[in-house]
């Protein structure tokens, strides 16, 4: 939870009815980001840690508990690492 990643230049978005569409040219592929996703997607400046991401995750959502938004971003933070479209 320590890492900061940033997102990847090469990506573009746009947004969809409410969650937000990606594109990679690179690859020809769209992905669609849901509201968690998307947060964690736009938080990832390369300035910030995954641990402050989860932080502001469970004060921007009333109700969510640390912990669960720290499973939440770290997981979502993986995927999307996963797919490329978050870097170190």
């Amino acid at each position: 939870m320590t890492a900061s990643l940033r997102r990847n230049p090469g990506i573009e978005e746009a947004p969809l009815q409410g969650e937000l569409m990606l594109f990679d040219p690179a690859n020809a592929k769209f992905f669609v980001l849901n509201e968690t996703m998307s947060f964690v997607w736009r938080a990832c400046d390369g300035n910030i840690t995954l641990q402050e991401i989860a932080g502001r995750l469970a004060e921007e959502y009333s109700g969510v508990e640390p912990e669960t938004a720290a499973r939440d971003v770290e997981s979502a933070a993986s995927e999307l690492a996963s797919l490329g479209l978050l870097v170190d």
